[in-house]
């Protein structure tokens, strides 16, 4: 990685003290070192077009994940990849564990109504290990899929940490700082960017690149999604925008 100096990145938290009269938003500079911090997309893909799964997402949600991948993630991977952060892809898969006798495949089930071991299928995965076939969920976009040199951690729970190798890498690459992004926030998003702060990571999440399920009375004003993102403001670390990351590398950029 090339000698740039520290990114100096402007970031929000939520104080809930005093009790009475809570500070509220407060804003503070994160300085990051470079070949310290990477880049961690969680689950980023979307229903296949021609799949059944399709008609599992909200289509106002589903608008509303489109835009950001264009308007968001598009840029902030290119900026992450300017200055050679690592970019760590984490996404569901259907190990063959027997997921579907587990209390967590239940739960998907019942909740969310799709059966891991379908719609977590993927078609170059071995057999033996993985459920195999035609995706159902799992695509990236196109424009945001992992290049050569990024890294594909797969997780079959919420937690990215969880039975994986996403520690492992974490420490071996030397990273301290996790830029965050993808969704769901209230799920694998808020579940992974926990567990990171519990194993002493330090923890930036981009607000404008992820949505939290949202309830179909809710949706329109993304309420489920800004609530969200003030508790993890609140108690796990701060957060950040897409153009404050990118300002912060150019500005970087520009002076090294």
């Amino acid at each position: 990685m090339p000698n740039f100096q520290h990114i100096e990145l402007s970031a929000r938290y939520f104080r809930y003290f005093p009790g009475d009269d809570p500070l509220g938003e407060t804003f503070k500079t994160v300085y990051l070192q470079p070949e310290e911090t990477a880049l961690l997309l969680i689950d980023t893909y979307h229903a296949a077009e021609t799949s059944l799964g399709s008609d599992l997402v909200n289509s106002r949600w589903d608008q509303e994940f489109k835009k950001i991948v264009d308007q968001c993630l598009v840029p902030l991977i290119a900026s992450a990849r300017k200055i050679d952060l690592p970019v760590i892809y984490v996404c569901n898969s259907s190990p063959r564990v027997e997921i579907l006798r587990s209390a967590f495949g239940k739960r998907l089930g019942e909740s969310l109504g799709f059966d891991p071991t379908v719609d977590f299928r993927e078609p170059d995965v071995n057999p033996h290990e993985f459920d195999a076939g035609d995706l159902i969920q799992l695509y990236i976009p196109t424009q945001i899929q992992p290049k050569p040199g990024d890294y594909f951690i797969r997780k079959h729970t919420y937690n990215g940490f969880f039975e994986t190798r996403l520690d492992s890498l974490l420490r071996n690459l030397g990273i301290h700082n996790l830029i965050i992004a993808g969704f769901s926030e209230d799920v694998c998003v808020l579940f992974t960017l926990a567990n990171a702060v519990f194993l002493g990571y330090h923890t930036i999440l981009i607000r404008d690149g992820t949505l939290a399920t949202e309830l179909p009375e809710e949706v329109e004003s993304f309420k489920h999604t800004q609530r969200t993102t003030q508790w993890i403001e609140s108690f796990l670390g701060p957060s950040s925008t897409s153009q404050d990351f990118i300002k912060a590398v150019n500005f970087c950029l520009l002076n090294t």
